[in-house]
């Protein structure tokens, strides 16, 4: 039996972006359509293919891990690196509960991929819930730019599995010790050479720590630790302090009992010098870096800070922590708290059911802490953010027009309403909000901490937009000039309890979000 497709246009050249029709044929089954071929100008690909030829374990169970086969290419379509694949697993909390998922890459031999450093160890981000795929690349680049020690590197890639396209990720380095990572002792290994293989080795859990059960430890386990501030179940490792502050260990991920209570007693001494603010306090903690994270986490807004994904590492022989590397950041610039008025060192906490970390209004509220904080947003944050925001040359517009073909394709392959990825249809008006929203902080965050009133807003572009709002029994639209926000709803269409939905993506409507595009509101119950 003969397979034959006809494409309009004839030749074998099609131009991407284009609309052509087909017919398909197979057998006396005939079936018609249309098709568009695209390809992305600006980023490099990875190709993967998985040992089984489905995706279907690994997006299925976070714990399942396969291996495949991988091709790396630049922009350009040249080789940056094909071979094994030793193994791929899905990865993330909220994130894995989504369709297109991120995922934990482990190649058979380390690989310097698009000029990062080598490392076995990659993470292919899908930053599904950022319409403007903005918000992981900026703060890991805002970080690295202002001197965050070991910040992950990330570059955007177009990601095929098993020869289907998967969508515009964001490859990064993973958090790990390595030279070419977070460069400090690999306790691990030091540990491993004593007792062999730690993942064989039987486990203990207890109300307040968890880890391995060895017979051997380093003479010196002072160091090289990394932990995270987090929800801690999923570890292998972890502790929690008295103030209830649950930690994983990363590295070591199999740690010793020596090695968990000596990390957990340490932690415990920083938390009470926080608390009491013991004057030698900064002879344990790193002040430059947790300044930074801390101005970095509040000038964003990021919604998970004193959640989760807050790094911190020990080295070996030195007595003080030091705050980063720095990790997840598509829960900020306006996304989950759009109210750019809140200080979230004071207040992020009420904003959330887990408990937060207990360390940060302590230490906004210690005086060398707090002038620190203030002289650095002065001198490197501030002129940083207002960089970004630059008309044409700032990262955010470079980035942004760099991304236009990848998010396409990507727009094409994903439903953004869905996974509530931005609050626009179109991508350029993700962008805008970024930067829309970054203005509005450095107008607080001015106010409160240089005594400034400053105006950073960016200005609309003179269009007009149709706000429509549907009511049970009328529907009543106005028009609302680019970059505004609808103060004033009809609330005379509400029934009782009702308020408005956005009909995108079923949003609740807050004053805090500019009009860039026709937008329309339906009323109903919370409880429907």
């Amino acid at each position: 039996m003969r397979l034959s497709i006809l494409l309009s246009g004839g030749g074998r050249n099609y131009a991407p972006d284009t609309i052509y029709d087909y017919r398909f044929y197979w057998g006396e089954t005939e079936k018609k359509g249309s098709l568009q071929f695209m390809k992305s100008e600006n980023t490099g690909a990875v190709y993967i293919e998985t040992e089984s030829g489905s995706m279907e374990q690994i997006d299925g169970d976070k714990e399942y891990q396969e291996s495949g086969l991988i091709l790396v290419e630049d922009s350009a379509g040249d080789t940056c690196y094909r071979g094994l694949l030793r193994s791929m697993k899905s990865r993330g909390n909220s994130t894995w509960q989504s369709e297109k998922k991120s995922y934990t890459i482990k190649l058979w031999k380390a690989a310097d991929l698009f000029h990062m450093g080598e490392g076995k160890n990659w993470i292919l981000v899908s930053n599904v819930f950022d319409g403007s795929k903005l918000q992981n690349k900026i703060c890991l680049d805002m970080a690295s730019d202002l001197g965050l020690p070991y910040t992950s590197q990330g570059e955007y890639v177009e990601l095929y599995l098993n020869g289907r396209y998967q969508g515009n990720y964001l490859l990064c380095e993973k958090i790990e010790i390595n030279e070419n990572r977070v460069a400090i002792t690999n306790l691990e290994k030091e540990t491993e050479k004593l007792n062999g293989d730690l993942s064989e080795l039987e486990r203990f859990d207890t109300s307040r720590t968890k880890g391995i059960s060895a017979e051997y430890n380093p003479d010196n386990i002072s160091g090289g630790y990394i932990i995270e501030k987090d929800h801690y179940t999923d570890s292998i490792s972890g502790f929690m302090t008295e103030e209830e502050n649950l930690f994983s260990i990363k590295e070591p991920q199999y740690a010793t009992q020596e090695q968990v209570d000596y990390i957990m007693e340490y932690i415990q001494q920083i938390e009470d010098m926080l608390l009491s603010n013991d004057e030698e306090l900064f002879d344990y903690i790193d002040l430059d870096s947790f300044v930074l994270r801390y101005l970095l986490d509040e000038v964003v807004l990021n919604h998970d800070f004193g959640i989760t994904s807050m790094y911190f590492y020990k080295e070996q022989g030195d007595q003080k922590l030091y705050a980063g590397p720095i990790w997840d950041y598509d829960g900020s610039m306006g996304r989950g708290l759009t109210n750019s008025e809140i200080l979230a060192a004071l207040e992020i906490q009420n904003y959330r059911r887990e408990k937060s970390i207990t360390w940060y209004p302590y230490l906004y509220q210690n005086d060398t802490f707090y002038k620190e904080a203030v002289k650095i947003y002065q001198e490197k944050v501030r002129p940083y953010i207002l960089s970004l925001l630059e008309e044409d040359e700032g990262k955010i517009d470079v980035y942004a027009r760099m991304l236009e073909s990848s998010m396409s394709m990507d727009m094409t392959r994903w439903s953004y309403s869905d996974c509530m990825a931005g609050y626009y249809e179109e991508f350029e008006n993700n962008v805008r909000y970024i930067k829309f929203y970054l203005a509005r902080r450095l107008q607080f965050l001015d106010e409160i901490w240089l005594g400034e009133d400053n105006h950073y807003e960016p200005e609309g572009n003179g269009e007009r937009h149709t706000a429509t709002f549907i009511g049970k029994k009328k529907t009543e639209s106005f028009e609302v000039s680019d970059g505004e926000v609808i103060i004033m709803t009809p609330e005379h269409l509400l029934g009782e309890q009702e308020w408005w939905y956005n009909v995108r993506d079923e949003r609740l409507f807050v004053v805090e979000i500019p009009v860039y595009e026709d937008i329309t509101y339906y009323a109903r119950r919370g409880d429907e």
